[in-house]
C-alpha cells in the first residue's frame, strides 16, 4: 500500500464515511465471487477486545452472517498482534480473523504476518475509500474521549476539553488514562490541553506532551488502565470521576444504567483493521465474513446503531435514522471538532514512543 492511501485528513475521512450507497446496491454479496473448499471454510475464528462490545458485534455482524452464509463463528476476546506473530511464526494458526490498530497493521504487514485480502470474494462498493487495504480493511471507527461519573461531576459543571480535563484545581480528582499508546491518544490529548492546535499536533512533541501530563494534573494524581472495561469500572466504583475512554464503552455502560457521560468535543478519531493471519486455515470464510460486514445495510446499521461506532459500511448509512447518524464518530457535524489520529507517524514511531512513555511512567 502506499503512503498516500494510508494517510487521510479529517474532511476526506468524514466524506467518504458520509457517502450514500450506490443505487440498487444490494445488501451483501455485491460483486463477490466466493470459491468454497470442500473441508474448510465452515466455521470462522474471530478475535476482538471483549466486553460489551464483543456482545454487540456477535449479536449485529456474526450472528446475522451465520444465519445467512451457514458459516460458524467463534467470537474470541483476546486478540493482540504478539498472539497472532507467534502462531504465524509457530506454524499453528487458530485464528482466523484477528482486530488490531492501525499501527499494529502497519508492524503485521511489514513483518509479512497476513494473507492478502480477496476483493474478488469481498467486494469493495461498500468501503469508504479510506478502510481498503492490501491486505485488511479498516473496519471501524470510534472516538477517544473524556469521560466522568455524573454523580460526582454533573454534566453542566462537566470538562468542556483536554485542558479542563487534566486542571487539577478544577477537579482535585485523579483521572485515568489509557496507557496502550497503539490505540490510546492521551499524548494528543495532553497537546490539545497545552494549546496545540488540531493542524499541528503531528508530528508529535513526545517530550512536551509528557511535561504537560507530569505538571497538569501530575504524576501522582494518574492512575492507568491497559483494557478497554477498565474505566468503567474505575469510574462506577468511585476509584476515579474523570477518565478516559472510548465513545462506545461509555454508551453500552450507559445504556446498563450507569450514571456515566462523555463528550465528543476535541474527542480523537481513529480506527481499527480486521486482518487475516498469514496460514489461516479458513481465510475464505473470513474473507466471506468482510464482504458481508462491508456490504450488508441492514447489519451494518444495526451495529452503528447499538454500538455507535462507525462501521466501515457505506450502504449501512442510508438506514440510519439522522438522530443516530448525527452522533456517530464519522458524522460531518463533528468535522470541526475532532482530532483525526496520524496513522502513518504512529506506524513509524509506535515502538520508541512507547520506550519513552514506560520510561518517563518509571522515573
Amino acid at each position: 500500500m502506499t503512503d498516500s492511501s494510508l494517510h487521510f485528513d479529517r474532511r476526506q475521512l468524514l466524506k467518504a464515511a458520509a457517502l450514500t450507497p450506490f443505487a440498487g446496491l444490494a445488501l451483501s454479496g455485491c460483486g463477490a465471487k466466493p470459491a468454497d473448499s470442500a473441508a474448510a471454510n465452515k466455521t470462522v475464528t474471530v478475535t476482538s477486545y471483549g466486553g460489551s462490545y464483543n456482545d454487540q458485534l456477535t449479536q449485529t455482524i456474526l450472528d446475522p452472517f451465520s444465519k445467512q452464509s451457514g458459516i460458524q463463528t467463534t467470537l474470541l476476546a483476546n486478540t493482540s498482534l504478539a498472539a497472532l506473530k507467534a502462531q504465524v511464526q509457530s506454524g499453528d494458526v487458530q485464528w482466523d480473523l484477528v482486530e488490531i490498530t492501525a499501527p499494529e497493521y502497519e508492524t503485521a504487514v511489514a513483518e509479512g504476518l497476513l494473507e492478502k485480502f480477496d476483493y474478488d470474494i469481498i467486494s469493495d462498493k461498500g468501503l469508504p475509500g479510506y478502510a481498503k487495504a492490501e491486505y485488511g480493511i479498516k473496519y471501524l471507527s470510534f472516538l477517544f474521549v473524556m469521560a466522568w461519573d455524573q454523580k460526582i461531576i454533573p454534566d453542566a459543571q462537566a470538562p468542556k476539553d483536554w485542558a479542563q480535563f487534566f486542571d487539577q484545581d478544577k477537579y482535585n480528582t485523579k483521572r485515568s488514562v489509557y496507557n496502550q499508546l497503539s490505540d490510546s491518544s492521551v499524548l494528543e490529548a495532553a497537546l490539545l490541553a497545552d494549546g496545540v492546535p488540531f493542524d499541528q499536533i503531528y508530528p508529535l512533541d513526545v517530550d512536551r506532551a509528557l511535561r504537560v501530563l507530569g505538571h497538569h494534573p501530575g504524576k501522582d494524581r494518574l492512575l492507568y488502565h491497559s483494557a478497554n472495561q477498565e474505566p468503567i469500572q474505575q469510574l462506577t466504583s468511585g476509584e476515579v470521576s474523570l477518565s478516559t475512554s472510548f465513545n462506545n464503552r461509555i454508551n453500552a455502560a450507559r445504556t446498563d444504567g450507569a450514571k456515566l457521560n462523555f463528550s465528543p468535543q476535541n474527542a480523537v478519531l481513529a480506527g481499527d483493521y480486521f486482518v487475516v493471519p498469514k496460514g489461516a486455515k479458513n481465510k475464505e470464510a473470513a474473507f466471506k465474513l468482510m464482504n458481508f460486514m462491508s456490504n450488508d445495510a441492514e447489519a451494518g446499521a444495526a451495529f452503528d446503531t447499538v454500538t455507535n461506532l462507525t462501521l466501515a459500511n457505506t450502504p449501512a448509512l442510508s438506514k440510519l435514522p439522522k438522530e443516530v447518524a448525527d452522533t456517530l464518530p464519522t458524522s460531518p457535524g463533528l468535522a470541526d471538532k475532532i482530532l483525526v489520529r496520524d496513522d502513518k507517524w504512529w506506524s513509524q514511531n509506535l515502538k520508541k514512543t512507547e520506550q519513552q512513555f514506560k520510561l518517563w511512567q518509571a522515573s
